[in-house]
């Protein structure tokens, strides 16, 4: 079947033209459409996203603190022990006497053939008390000579007369104080 149009030529154009328009209309107003509809979409991802983003970050900065606390409390109380630990072995070693040169100092005094059982120190007063015994009375009395003739080191040796009272197998006991010298670090 064929359709005849017989509406004059200007009008049909119109005709064509009209309906062109409410062509063009209609995907304009499609497009405005879909162009508000993207940016309301847009819009409102980016809003959510904002609130998310803004919750995440306060919560990444209250675990941080939370690490951050937890970690220096930790870190803190290793630090805290080895500190002390340090302070204690500074304070240990300032407070004892280089022990060393204080026997370094004895070693060569005592002469052949006397025997030193005990080397004893009392820092508080920095006194040396030694025992030990002799084969002779000569070698004891030759011990506490030399101690006494040791003023670099040594000084105030007591001289009890047990020690030399018999004539062998001496059992002997001093007590003499070190300079300060030999006491410090």
């Amino acid at each position: 079947m064929k359709t005849i149009n017989l509406l004059p030529k200007p009008r049909q154009t119109e005709l064509r033209y009209e309906a062109t328009l409410r062509s063009v209309l209609v995907i304009a107003a499609l497009t405005l459409l879909s162009y508000a509809v993207v940016f309301l979409v847009q819009f409102g991802l980016k809003f959510y996203l904002q609130l998310q983003a803004g919750s995440v970050t306060a919560q990444i900065t209250a675990l941080q603190a939370e690490v951050k606390n937890q970690a220096n409390a930790d870190v803190k109380t290793k630090v805290k022990a080895a500190n002390d630990l340090v302070t204690d072995y500074i304070n240990l070693s300032n407070a004892s006497p280089n022990w060393s040169r204080i026997i370094k100092a004895f070693a060569p005094l005592p002469p052949q053939g006397v025997k030193i059982n005990s080397l004893n120190f009392i820092p508080s007063k920095k006194a040396v008390v030694i025992n030990g015994t002799s084969p002779t009375r000569e070698l004891v009395i030759q011990l506490y000579n030399n101690i006494l003739q040791d003023t670099n080191d040594f000084y105030g040796i007591d001289y009890p007369l047990e020690n030399v009272a018999q004539p062998t197998e001496n059992v002997f006991h001093f007590t003499f104080f070190v300079k300060d010298k030999l006491w410090q670090p």
